[in-house]
């Protein structure tokens, strides 16, 4: 029976360690499920999960982070986000609506008491405040807002008749 290099190092960590690990794995499942439903589902987010996912991975099975930073369309929000916390503009907006839209969606078919209102708009309006606090980095070049468009009429004039005429 072939031993991989997983097997190795976690017969050499200490039990604790290593229920640590187990536990991290089966949380950064579920956050990448719950990120995969994000895609599918309006106003729930799919590159906040992925980055918990990306960070539970780091410090349990570091194999598994390359398909999640190496994504065409999240990896390089999660990249930059652990590089360096910068979460883009849309990021921000788009995290900022949505904990708004779900606290009003939450009260309207909820109808909870003022005391859970107030609790969760105040954990929300925290959590809003640090994200907008966090580095945007470096803005995209602006597309340029004119294009110079010339037609040649003479060019039609100067066109070579086919070398083989049909017929």
């Amino acid at each position: 029976m072939r031993t991989t290099q997983h097997d190795q190092t976690a017969a050499s960590e200490p039990p604790i360690a290593s229920r640590r690990h187990h536990l991290y794995n089966i949380l950064a499942w579920l956050c990448f499920g719950l990120g995969f439903v994000g895609m599918l589902v309006p106003l729930m987010p799919t590159t906040v999960f992925w980055i918990c996912a990306t960070w539970l991975w780091l410090r349990s099975r570091p194999h598994r982070v390359r398909f999640l930073i190496e994504h065409p369309r999240f990896g390089e929000s999660i990249r930059r986000f652990l590089e360096s916390g910068e979460i883009c503009r849309t990021g921000k907006t788009a995290a900022v609506v949505g904990m708004a839209g779900s606290l009003a969606i939450w009260i309207a078919l909820a109808t909870p008491g003022w005391p859970f209102i107030l609790l969760v708009g105040g954990i929300l309006a925290l959590v809003a405040l640090w994200i907008l606090t966090r580095p945007e980095g470096p803005r995209p070049a602006p597309a340029p807002t004119q294009m110079a468009v010339t037609l040649d009429t003479d060019a039609w004039a100067r066109a070579k008749p086919p070398a083989n005429p049909p017929g």
